[in-house]
């Protein structure tokens, strides 16, 4: 192939640069949409789209149209940046600092979006056409649930051989990662002036307890051989009231489970063992809207691709020749949208070119060098697969 690789990684960063510049928290990602698709028609893909969820996608034609897709996923979304000082460059800058890009989502996912933009980008400035269509998805609301990517199945209207996630890597093979559960336990008691707490029941203390209680108890839970262990963080707590000198009638703590070895029945039996004699009330932590938690024995899974899978093996061996050295296989700690594509039997894998741990951090960054890398095992991929 020929091809101004120098000119490419300029435009790839680039473009990196411009998405980073465009805010896109969740239910806000049109402008981004907006700005991908016109990315997307000036490099002259075949076909460009958002569809009725605000999922924007654009497609290259391959010479034969018989085979399934190759499909190239990322999403629009990134999370908060948080507090604006805290950072070393503002966060939706997208300055380059060394070899590196830093800003909200330059990691996770803006730097991968681009490489996959770019890379199907490098076929057409070379005039090359792939065996088979190869179609970029860029999905909404990804950091609050999936609604975007769940969408894009269930509408999905092409026969697709695999889908490659742009989730950060570090350029390995990502073969799945545990599901997600969260959940809200909430303790109730008795509010009162804060002046005579006596009266009231402050459920502040059961709930300290209760976390004090699970640092110890966590290590009960499971794991799976090849995707590792069940884990639990308290993330958010919430009191219902505002007013300083009013304790609490409840309070409540979320619980983020990762797990492919428990059940939603395991965990409520866990959380309750924990709890004790204390009265709780669970609820489901990914719902919006007040619902009661659910109830199965299924285990709870992200998604799994196998290492003796063909498709995993192809892309390995192609990913490989195109970085020149060979593609380590790995999987994902945090969940991907993957986990929604399990049910309509998808085959999946994880390919980017940043840091897991880079992800939703202060002074996030993407490292140039890694997306040169990527460029070169997205288009060998591309091209051959």
């Amino acid at each position: 192939m020929i091809l101004d690789w120098d000119t490419l990684l300029q435009d790839c960063v680039d473009f990196t640069q411009r998405l980073i510049q465009t805010p896109s928290m969740p239910f806000e990602e049109a402008q981004l949409a907006e700005l991908v698709a016109a990315e997307l028609q000036k490099l002259k893909f075949d076909q460009v789209w958002i569809d009725g969820m605000g999922n924007v996608n654009g497609r290259i034609r391959g010479t034969d149209p018989s085979l399934g897709a190759l499909v190239l996923n990322t999403h629009l979304d990134h999370v908060d940046p948080g507090e604006p000082s805290l950072w070393s460059v503002p966060p939706y800058s997208g300055t380059i600092v060394g070899d590196r890009i830093v800003g909200r989502g330059a990691c996770d996912i803006k730097g991968p979006l681009a490489v996959q933009v770019y890379s199907m980008a490098a076929l057409l400035r070379a005039g090359l056409q792939p065996r088979r269509d190869v179609v970029f998805s860029g999905v909404v609301q990804e950091e609050i649930g999936g609604a975007g990517a769940k969408h894009w199945a269930e509408t999905l209207d092409y026969d697709v051989d695999l889908v490659v996630l742009g989730e950060p890597s570090d350029n390995k093979i990502a073969l799945g990662h545990r599901g997600i559960a969260q959940m809200w336990v909430r303790f109730n008691g008795r509010s009162v002036h804060a002046s005579v707490p006596e009266k009231g029941v402050n459920p502040n203390y059961a709930l300290a307890k209760f976390l004090q209680d699970l640092t110890t108890a966590k290590s009960e839970l499971s794991a799976h051989e090849l995707l590792g262990p069940t884990t639990i963080s308290p993330t958010i707590i919430e009191v219902d009231t505002k007013s300083t000198n009013v304790t609490p009638a409840w309070t409540r703590v979320c619980l983020d489970f990762r797990t492919a070895s428990e059940s939603h029945n395991s965990l409520r039996a866990f959380v309750q063992r924990v709890a004790g004699d204390q009265p709780i009330v669970l609820e489901d932590g990914l719902c919006s809207n007040p619902t009661p938690y659910p109830s199965s024995d299924e285990t709870i899974y992200g998604f799994y691709t196998p290492p003796t899978d063909e498709k995993v093996q192809s892309a390995q061996a192609l990913i490989g020749a195109g970085m020149g050295h060979e593609a380590e296989l790995s999987s994902y700690q945090f969940a991907t949208d993957g986990r929604h594509f399990v049910p309509y039997n998808l085959t999946m894998i994880g390919y980017g070119p940043s840091l897991e741990s880079q992800a939703h951090v202060v002074d996030e960054y993407i490292a140039i060098p890694k997306m040169v890398e990527s460029l070169r095992g997205h288009v060998e991929l591309i091209q051959n697969y």
